[in-house]
């Protein structure tokens, strides 16, 4: 599940970066700048969840299920998101180049920005705490 929040939350921004552009709130080179010092652990979630479509689908199925679900993701940002305007994701951009690098941090910032991914199958409805 967290994976998929990280996954969500940087479909958002990259979605809205892209609609963003021509706008006063032009923060795609911010954008650009998250992916790039993010980009270990936004392959880290990719992988994982590659890895649990595989486990769900079998290896054949898996990968054209995950780039539907991308582009599902992807596509439900096209009008925006739900409450947040081009100043409001800039704002979540620059939050999230002053975070750490680490998954830790992505999921957080996830998170507090609300990422309610549209997963596959039923979530588990056990929540456990992690210790530290």
């Amino acid at each position: 599940m967290e994976a998929a929040q990280v996954r969500d939350f940087e479909m958002m921004l990259m979605v809205s970066a892209l609609r963003c552009r021509n706008t006063n709130a032009n923060f795609l080179d911010e954008y650009n700048g998250f992916v790039r010092a993010k980009r270990v652990a936004l392959t880290q979630v990719n992988d994982d969840l590659r890895s649990q479509f595989e486990k769900t689908l079998g290896a054949k199925a898996a990968l054209n299920a995950y780039d539907r679900y991308a582009t599902q993701l992807a596509n439900s940002y096209g009008a925006g998101a739900e409450g947040l305007d081009c100043s409001d994701m800039q704002s979540l951009v620059q939050a999230a180049n002053g975070a750490q690098s680490s998954r830790a941090a992505l999921v957080t910032l996830a998170q507090r920005a609300g990422a309610n991914p549209r997963l596959p199958g039923d979530k588990c409805p056990t929540t456990y705490a992690a210790a530290k």
